[in-house]
């Protein structure tokens, strides 16, 4: 592949990344606040939270690395990826197995019992995922973005309907869990259609020993930031109860996963980008760089949002009970900047070879938060503790990754501030404009409130980024036809 067609691609790559978490996020957005509104209690929503939350960490430690390994090593052969999935396909029962033996504990830990079926029950998926993450890496490996893509919108058609269908009919809590299973099913059956690759009866465990080295090695890192990024709700849940969980899931969500969402269109495509670019330093600091700006483009604009509009954004969207969570989202919101930065770092480290340091920063935001959390629950402040918790250990672990990351750059910090100032500068007059709004708004009802205040800040920040920074809705219909 030339450096024009790899361009192309990578160009190609985030759009269609891009337009499929746009679409799920909305879709997302749309089913919580049907379902929060007319048929899950706050308490419900917290205990299957309190469930669902852990899956992120398991799913990845059942991965044991293998499809990071797939991506981001040599060429595998036949005998090596049957291994790998098989491989996989057991780590997943195995897990299942041990699931199914803690979900007691964890019911009696929690208060809960329902917690524990809920637990049995969701960890269907880690036997269901097996089936098509090897398909998924191989795809992700040839950079067929598009098809990827495709396959996501279509899985998570598929969990909107049966969540939302299933919480009209009556299922409470139990939708979640309903369109998780459907979610991963879906992927499963068009993953291995479009990746038409079929393993061999092969099992030889001592051909992926390499593979899994390098594997845990970068997906350790991904693992502990699962751990710390969920580790809250249960800390939550057990020091202030379900109900607590879920007003606090629905303020970090509405900072947190839109935050993720876009973050993860870059960070989907830079793991194989930089890979690539590995022995063109100059190349990987522009790719950086642009990475950076696109990913920021977005995500400003969302949380300004929230600073804005917290109260109205919950009250409004999730339903009055969750306005209770609008000072926590605003601290959030703060460390959402920081998030979305940190995003790109590990695929960036990982891609040029260095997947110890991208676990070294991992590390350090394990250990930071976990101790923070544990203070705040002596804070007497409640769930709101936990922002605070996130605002004043996230940076020292941020702190870290950006002196890693620079120190592989042919750019400095002063330098790489000055490529994104203007960008920054955007959102901030329309972040500005739309806080005018706010204060010029306060005594009209909550919706007509919020259509204004974030029409004023997506509608300028937008057009603002259109003409002064390239980001128009014909760049990305260009990259998507590619």
């Amino acid at each position: 592949m030339t450096d024009r067609e790899l361009k192309r691609s990578i160009a190609r790559g985030i759009a269609w990344v891009g337009l499929a978490s746009s679409l799920v996020a909305v879709s997302d957005i749309v089913a919580l606040a049907l379902i929060l509104n007319f048929w899950v209690s706050a308490r419900e929503y917290g205990e299957v939270s309190v469930v669902v939350t852990l899956f992120s960490v398991l799913q990845l430690g059942a991965e044991l690395g293998l499809p990071a390994a797939i991506v981001g090593r040599d060429d595998p052969d036949e005998d090596r990826l049957s291994t790998i999935f098989w491989a996989g396909l057991l780590a997943g029962a195995a897990l299942y197995a041990l699931v199914w033996l803690a979900a007691p504990l964890i019911a009696r830990v929690h208060g809960a019992p329902v917690v524990g079926t809920l637990f049995r029950v969701v960890g269907v998926i880690l036997v269901i995922r097996p089936l098509y993450t090897t398909h998924g890496a191989l795809l992700r490996r040839g950079l067929r973005f598009q098809e990827f893509s495709t396959i996501r919108m279509v899985a998570n058609a598929g969990e909107l309907v049966a969540k939302v269908g299933s919480a009209i009919a009556g299922a409470g809590a139990w939708c979640f869990v309903i369109g998780a299973i459907a979610r991963e099913a879906t992927y499963a059956i068009f993953m291995q259609l479009r990746m038409r690759w079929r393993p061999r009866r092969v099992l030889r465990l001592h051909l992926i020993a390499p593979d899994l080295r390098f594997g845990m090695r970068s997906t350790g890192g991904d693992l502990l930031l699962h751990l710390y990024a969920n580790i809250d709700y249960q800390v939550v849940s057990y020091a202030f109860g379900t109900t607590a969980v879920g007003l606090y899931r629905a303020a970090k969500e509405l900072v947190l996963e839109p935050v993720r969402f876009v973050s993860n269109v870059v960070a989907v495509v830079a793991f194989p980008t930089f890979a690539r670019l590995r022995g063109n330093p100059a190349a990987v600091t522009e790719q950086y760089v642009a990475f950076t700006r696109q990913n920021l483009a977005i995500v400003l604009v969302l949380l300004s949002n929230v600073v804005v509009a917290a109260g109205d954004v919950l009250g409004v969207l999730l339903g009055a009970p969750y306005a209770a969570a609008a000072s926590a989202a605003r601290v959030l919101a703060i460390v959402g900047v920081l998030r979305a930065l940190s995003h790109l770092g590990p695929p960036f480290l990982d891609g040029l070879g260095r997947p110890d340091l991208s676990l070294r920063y991992h590390v350090t935001a394990t250990l930071v938060l976990i101790a923070m959390f544990v203070v705040a629950t002596h804070l007497g402040e409640g769930f709101f503790a936990m922002s605070v918790a996130w605002a004043v250990g996230y940076p020292i672990a941020f702190a870290l990754l950006s002196y890693m990351v620079f120190s592989h750059l042919e750019l400095g910090p002063l330098a790489y501030l000055r490529r994104i100032a203007r960008l920054v500068l955007c959102v901030a007059i329309a972040a500005g404009a739309g806080f005018a709004v706010h204060l010029a708004a306060g005594d009209l009802r909550p919706g007509i409130r919020l259509a204004l205040e974030a029409g004023t800040v997506v509608g300028l920040g937008l057009t603002l980024l259109g003409i002064y920074e390239g980001f128009s809705p014909r760049a990305i219909a260009r990259s998507l036809r590619g």
